[in-house]
């Protein structure tokens, strides 16, 4: 079935559509679209369109719909397959907390900034079908808000020329992952094929506290290099974006927009991030 703003639920599970802005119209970029707790899931592409597979999946599984800067919204897979004009979204009204902000007198690294040869890499395979994993590591920034200056990421190895990433932040209390602490899409990207990539985050004007879940979301890849093919688990893989793994960081792992959060206390990639205190 061809679409212009409409989705369909077909015979083989498929799941299609557009999402939109709700006032301006515009097609949205990068909007989440997930069957809640599966791995089933997708980013919608620069014309605001998205294709995923949703198998043996009840007419009552409910999907949803977000992205930062926006309410989210959840249908079942029925009332999607009903949906003629495409998927609205509504922006979100912020309301700024107050920050109190101090005299900043050191710098300080936080998060897993160092790796370990023994402990691997962490990491992604495939040109499409892998859009909107995320994973990524727990950082303690303390009780008092501090200014993040920038993030650094150590590239185990990619095959791409360039690799995007949504960075997201979000409230974090025992294993519990919250709230999305960031107001607006902060869209990524990395140029390495390995070593520590380091990006200025200073723009952004980001001040956090406490305990704070950071990942970056795969969105595309640009450019496969063909000279980079390698052996992944015993088979020769031309398409990946692998990170470095740190011992004992508490790794953060999702496998699917809307897929159950994985904590691994044992390693996590290896990124980190520098705050001004």
């Amino acid at each position: 079935m061809g679409l212009l703003g409409g989705l369909s639920l077909s015979f083989g599970q498929t799941l299609e559509g557009r999402v939109l802005d709700s006032q301006s119209m515009e097609v949205l970029e990068y909007v989440s679209i997930g069957i809640l707790n599966t791995p089933f899931g997708a980013t919608t592409d620069d014309n605001g369109y998205f294709y995923f597979e949703a198998r043996d999946q009840p007419a009552s599984a409910s999907v949803r719909i977000s992205m930062i800067g926006y309410e989210p919204r959840v249908f079942s897979l029925e009332e999607i397959q009903a949906l003629e004009e495409g998927i609205h979204l509504t922006r979100k009204a912020i309301k700024l907390e107050e920050v109190k902000i101090r005299a900043v007198q050191s710098e300080r690294k936080v998060g897993a900034a160092r790796s370990n040869t023994l402990s691997g890499w962490s990491g992604w395979g495939g040109m499409y079908i892998r859009k909107g994993y995320e994973m990524g590591t727990r950082l303690a920034l303390g009780n008092q808000a501090v200014k993040v200056k920038s993030l650094h990421v150590r590239l185990h190895r990619q095959a791409f020329h360039t690799s995007f990433y949504r960075l997201h932040m979000r409230a974090m209390e025992d294993t519990l992952i919250g709230k999305e602490l960031l107001n607006e899409n902060i869209i990524l990207s990395m140029h390495k094929e390995s070593g520590w990539e380091e990006i200025d985050l200073t723009p952004y004007n980001l001040w956090l506290s406490g305990d704070v879940a950071m990942t970056l979301e795969w969105l595309k890849v640009e450019g496969i290099q063909q000279d980079r093919a390698m052996k992944i688990n015993g088979r020769m893989q031309g398409a990946y974006i692998l990170f470095k793994n740190k011992k004992g960081a508490g790794g953060l792992y999702r496998w699917g927009t809307e897929a159950p959060w994985i904590i691994n206390k044992e390693k996590s990639p290896s990124m980190y991030v520098t705050i001004l205190e």
